[in-house]
């Protein structure tokens, strides 16, 4: 599908975007599958339920060894009660094929207004891991994400994406900054605290690639290893 129209009152261009995730042997794992819009924020829940449907129509042709899919979603579309439930269904289809189902939330305060609308994207969350086997994937975490920037404790998702490498981390390697050995030790750190797996993300270069394998990533994802494809 190269572009979808939604219903005149929500129309908005959309392409679903399908991206490999390889282990540390370069071996396929998985994929995530994204939708890409002249503008992100405008896409209506309609889009993220048709991803979800062409997900569970898909189920029997995916590859077994290759089980792990990731839906990337903008964590505000996880307030509408029917695509609550269209996760869930989701879900549960794939999980009767043995088919593990993540999604990957991307996660700004600022998309929430208040202290009372960040309670409810809490509970929704925690309403998701209870009804079913889920995994979440915890999008653009940084050296500098402090706990006031998360919305909640990173306990709660069995997958960390990292966007790498950051040009700080390359600049600290030439200067001999301690940059890395800092990140290293913050990522055994939550690893410990959390037991989750990082994801290395938007690795574009082979030198990024080699930079990426040095850290505890447990998977890698980019062009480097595969480019992105329309579904």
């Amino acid at each position: 599908m190269n572009s979808e129209r939604i219903s005149p009152a929500h129309s908005v261009d959309f392409n679903l975007v399908r991206q490999a995730i390889v282990d540390r042997n370069h071996t396929l794992w998985g994929n995530e599958i994204s939708l890409t819009s002249k503008d992100t924020q405008a896409l209506p829940q309609s889009a993220y339920s048709e991803a979800l449907q062409r997900i569970s129509a898909r189920r029997n042709a995916l590859n077994p060894t290759v089980s792990h899919t990731f839906l990337r979603i903008n964590q505000a579309v996880l307030m509408n009660e029917d695509f609550h439930t269209c996760i869930i269904q989701t879900a549960q289809s794939l999980e009767k094929h043995k088919l593990p189902f993540t999604l990957s939330i991307d996660n700004p305060l600022d998309a929430l207004p208040g202290p009372v609308e960040r309670r409810a994207m809490v509970r929704q969350l925690y309403k998701l891991k209870d009804q079913c086997s889920l995994t979440l994937a915890y999008n653009n975490y940084r050296l500098d994400t402090k706990p006031a920037d998360l919305l909640i404790d990173l306990k709660l998702y069995d997958y960390i994406k990292m966007p790498f490498p950051d040009s700080a981390l390359r600049l600290s390697l030439n200067t001999r900054s301690d940059l890395f050995d800092r990140l290293y030790d913050r990522m055994l750190e939550l690893i410990s605290a959390t037991r989750v797996c990082f994801i290395a993300d938007t690795v574009e270069f082979a030198d990024s690639a080699v930079l990426a394998k040095n850290l505890p990533f447990e998977y890698f994802q980019g062009g480097y290893y595969s480019p992105a494809d329309r579904l």
